[in-house]
């Protein structure tokens, strides 16, 4: 078994969304407020005594004021709030872009030449901030998104002292790990929270260039929040090809509070190679747990069963299992609610499906109840003792799920969809 089956996923879809930012909550710190940055908090204008309330800074907002070009070469172009034209360098990963609003503290960014893993790349820049304070609040506090491409924003809230007066430094990033051009920006200044996701977020959406990867057949965006609030994102995306072979690609990141001051993070990838009914004829899987990699499986169909090889926790590992049905993907099981929705009866069925971060040397079987529900239907799907429920439209879309971890309350929806089945 790769890790404790509370930290991670079983292997469809549904559950391992639930059960990823659902179980992983358990350990989480309470969740509250606003902003978060990359770069040292070093570099701060805290306040405090003499320049209003902590409380009064850290609240503080700003009206919108008129965006400046931002250019990155023949690349891409784009809009930002400032005072000025922003400066833009060209670095060996991307353009840096430094624009100032006014706020006591520049509005830094980078945009990126390659993709990023959203976890990972956060992690860094923390970790770097906290090189200089101690975060006594860290955890996100708003997630937006375009189309398919998720952004989510930090927020972490410190205090220093300085000739014995204490003063508030707040620390906010964004991140939009989209597939072409992703970005990060942050701010270290007190306050404006909400007017940074409001700048960042209009920025990253404002971008215009050419772009070289096609549309997928099917692709959904789902968000996920603890107590109502952000957690993590998964996108995925489908492509039928010609004679029916199915291909589907799965990102996923995860920004847990582990803690006063502290977060987790984690990064998952699914490269699926099936047929036209969902059985996988190869499979990828890799994870990262703050930046560093926790497995890496590829599997390949045979005659008998599954081959696999690859590496959990820095050891490596290879061998086989016999199934005597195909494994199949989530794809299959989208199929198959599909059906269902049309009948409008209750059903039962089971899948056998893989997941590396439950047992990377055996499949696991993962069985679903489906009852109608209003226009929709309830579709219930547990593996061992663990389960959840979630709700799907007249077509047998799932649109929903929720489920509780303790007592935290888990919501995953889906916020954005393109193509179908």
């Amino acid at each position: 078994m790769a890790r404790n089956f509370t930290r991670r996923t079983p292997a469809a879809r549904l559950l391992r969304l639930g059960f990823a930012f659902g179980l992983c909550s358990l350990g989480c710190a309470g969740h509250g407020g606003a902003g978060a940055q990359p770069a040292t908090p070093s570099g701060a204008e805290p306040s405090g005594a003499g320049g209003g309330s902590i409380k009064e800074k850290l609240e503080q907002e700003a009206e919108p004021i008129g965006k400046q070009p931002v250019r990155g070469g023949e690349k891409f172009t784009a809009y930002v709030e400032a005072k000025a034209p922003p400066k833009i360098e060209r670095k060996d990963q991307g353009f840096a872009v430094t624009a100032d609003l006014g706020w006591g503290g520049p509005l830094e960014c980078f945009v990126y030449d390659h993709v990023i893993d959203a976890g990972a790349a956060v992690n860094i820049m923390l970790k770097e901030a906290a090189k200089n304070v101690k975060f006594s609040y860290l955890a996100p506090y708003y997630v937006d998104h375009q189309a398919l491409e998720p952004m989510l924003a930090i927020r972490g809230v410190y205090q220093v002292e300085r000739q014995g007066e204490k003063f508030a430094g707040d620390f906010k990033l964004i991140v939009v790990p989209r597939s072409e051009y992703p970005l990060m920006c942050w701010l270290d200044t007190p306050g404006y929270a909400k007017s940074f996701a409001r700048v960042t977020s209009e920025f990253a959406k404002s971008f215009k260039f050419q772009s070289t990867r096609g549309a997928p057949t099917r692709g959904e965006l789902w968000i996920v929040s603890v107590d109502g609030v952000p957690v993590g994102f998964s996108r995925e995306t489908t492509y039928v090809q010609d004679g029916g072979k199915v291909s589907r690609i799965a990102l996923s990141a995860r920004f847990l509070p582990a803690g006063p001051g502290e977060m987790s993070f984690d990064d998952d990838a699914e490269i699926i190679a099936m047929d036209k009914d969902g059985a996988i004829a190869t499979g990828k899987y890799v994870s990262a747990e703050n930046g560093e990699t926790a497995y890496t499986i590829d599997i390949e169909r045979t005659k008998a069963g599954y081959n696999y090889v690859g590496t959990i926790q820095g050891k490596a590992v290879n061998g086989s299992f016999k199934s005597k049905q195909p494994l199949k993907g989530h794809y299959a099981v989208e199929l198959k609610l599909k059906a269902l929705a049309a009948s409008k009866k209750k059903a039962k069925f089971e899948e056998m499906e893989y997941d590396p971060s439950v047992d990377a040397a055996n499949p696991s079987k993962v069985s679903y109840e489906v009852a109608p529900e209003g226009d929709g239907m309830s579709v219930s799907s547990s593996l061992g003792q663990r389960g959840m429920t979630s709700k799907a439209n007249a077509q047998g879309v799932v649109k929903q799920i929720l489920l509780s971890a303790g007592s935290k309350k888990v919501q995953i929806d889906l916020v954005e969809e393109s193509g179908g089945l």
